[in-house]
């Protein structure tokens, strides 16, 4: 599975692996959202 945002930014997910481009950020409800190192934009896996 890979990670795409629509900046380019491209990180393919591997269980081995640490995430580098993105960063998980918490929401107020406790949601889980990974983001854009790049251009700040939230990326939804669905």
């Amino acid at each position: 599975m890979k990670l795409i945002c629509k900046c380019g930014n491209v990180e393919d997910i591997k269980t081995d692996k640490k995430i580098e481009r993105y960063e998980f950020r918490t929401c107020e409800d406790s949601t889980l959202i990974l983001v854009c190192k790049n251009c700040n934009e939230v990326v939804f896996i669905k």
